[in-house]
């Protein structure tokens, strides 16, 4: 008995500043004392994926509650940090607990290391232990430390016939930094593309200021069949000109007439095609692309500003 108590006191001073290095966080799910087997029970599951526990970092960091998630498959995933884990098993049975990828165990202790046999392993990238009690009516504790700085504290009870055979652990906090990362990384790509789209289109124009472009166009087909080869792809302007960019089409068809209807009337503009781009002199707030004449004509009218209805917004 004396040496049972030595050991305990062993055990709890050493794990002492591993715990203090990693606090709990204040928020989270309180423990309600329910066990795997009794959240299998009364817990509706979902299939396990990455959309489970993305859904159940997002709750986290919306609420402060992160839930324990229950698979169809019967396991439990335990959010780390924000619940305490009592982990059903039963004799005869083993008892799986994975712990988060990318981590190394460099620490096991259990209280009861004489009725409950536990072997870590590992699956992968994932640390694995593997519990398995001798009889019934057993409750325990675990702590594994690793690598990652993380701590798992656990409560081990053993029944003759209710366990959960496979239990696991998210981390929310984790998932969040990583979507985070993630949204961060998406947003400087999108950015880079734009700017390399800005570049791209600017670079047979001569020396203009991408970031002095003006994208706020919108077109529409104004009359005829088919207006389709005469649509501009991009419309923009900057420098006191006015650029289309026409679709590939159209260096196989007649080039169409532009007309400046900005103030109602119709006024022929001056327009010269460099390397598959119109190039208007001015800045008309409105304008129309004309082929043909009389019954055959065909018509794309451009403007500048909010777009009126049916008008198309090309992409920028």
């Amino acid at each position: 008995m004396k040496r049972t108590i030595l050991a305990a006191a062993l055990s709890a001073s050493f794990f002492a500043p591993a715990f203090a290095a990693n606090p709990i966080p204040s928020v989270g799910t309180p423990d309600n004392g329910r066990t795997s087997h009794e959240l299998v029970s009364q817990t509706q599951p979902v299939p396990l994926s990455y959309h489970a526990t993305d859904a159940a970092a997002k709750q986290w960091l919306r609420t402060g509650v992160a839930n324990d998630i229950i698979g169809t498959n019967g396991s439990v995933m335990y959010a780390y940090g924000q619940s305490h884990p009592t982990i059903s098993c039963a004799p005869l049975h083993v008892c799986v607990i994975n712990l988060l990828p990318g981590e190394h165990i460099t620490s096991l202790s259990i209280g009861d290391s004489v009725r409950w046999l536990v072997q870590p392993t590992n699956a992968g990238d994932r640390p694995v232990v593997i519990v398995k009690p001798t009889q019934a009516g057993l409750v325990t504790n675990l702590v594994v430390t690793t690598d990652a700085g993380r701590v798992y504290y656990m409560t081990l009870v053993s029944d003759a016939h209710d366990y959960v055979p496979l239990v696991g652990y998210y981390d929310p906090q984790q998932l969040v930094i990583n979507m985070q990362q993630q949204a961060a990384q998406a947003r400087a790509a999108e950015r880079a593309k734009a700017e390399a789209k800005k570049q791209a289109v600017v670079a047979p124009l001569g020396d203009i200021d991408p970031a002095k472009l003006d994208f706020d166009f919108t077109c529409k087909s104004d009359g005829g069949t088919d207006t389709t080869d005469m649509l501009p792809v991009r419309v923009f302007a900057g420098g006191g000109h006015t650029y289309l960019q026409m679709p590939q089409s159209m260096k196989f068809t007649d080039a169409p007439a532009v007309f400046n209807t900005s103030d109602g009337g119709t006024e022929l503009m001056n327009s010269r095609l460099v390397h598959g781009y119109y190039v208007l002199d001015g800045l008309p707030t409105k304008f129309n692309l004309t082929l043909g004449a009389g019954k055959n004509a065909r018509s794309v009218v451009c403007q500048h500003g909010q777009p009126e209805r049916d008008f198309i917004v090309l992409p920028r």
